[in-house]
């Protein structure tokens, strides 16, 4: 019964958490996590030996969300234009691989450089964001923990002392 009102409140304060989301709004707008994960699997199969269009589209294929979908787009580009001119003029929620890549093929350079530098950039990023909620936990468990546990806490550990008081007095 206790679990049923708990839920009936947090219902009631946080409604937008009790409503799932549907299915057309859930991956709209990529995440650093999506993009530092096509950035380590491109970086894999480059030091694999492939060269930076398969690596891209194995990373694509093997990923799926926004990024993967724009990776495609910007490959079938780069099938008649070449992947240096496709990924100079790509725009999108990947945009920081697009230029790694481009700069890196402009100047002749190793693709594997600066994929990899990117990736450990994403995820160190994607790291201090996770630290950042975490410290940002206690005062969101604040409301939660003034309003249902501590009620809880005085009813068990003080009312029965006060009642203990009130049955000794003889009014």
């Amino acid at each position: 019964m206790t679990w049923l009102v708990v839920a009936a409140i947090a219902v009631v304060l946080f409604p937008h958490q009790a409503r799932p989301i549907p299915k057309w709004r859930r991956r709209r707008t990529a995440d650093s996590r999506e993009l530092a994960e096509i950035c380590d699997l491109t970086a894999i199969c480059l030091t694999g030996g492939l060269n930076i269009a398969t690596s891209l589209h194995i990373a694509a294929a093997s990923t799926g969300g926004v990024i993967a979908d724009e990776l495609e787009r910007i490959l079938a580009v780069a099938r008649i234009d070449g992947i240096g001119e496709a990924m100079a003029v790509a725009r999108g929620e990947g945009d920081r691989l697009y230029q790694a890549v481009s700069r890196a093929g402009a100047s002749g350079g190793p693709m594997l450089l600066p994929v990899r530098t990117l990736a450990d950039e994403l995820w160190n990023e994607h790291a201090a964001a996770a630290v950042e909620r975490a410290r940002r936990l206690p005062v969101a468990m604040l409301l939660p923990l003034t309003l249902l546990i501590l009620p809880g806490f005085l009813l068990l550990a003080i009312a029965p002392a006060v009642m203990d008081a009130f049955s000794r007095l003889s009014l």
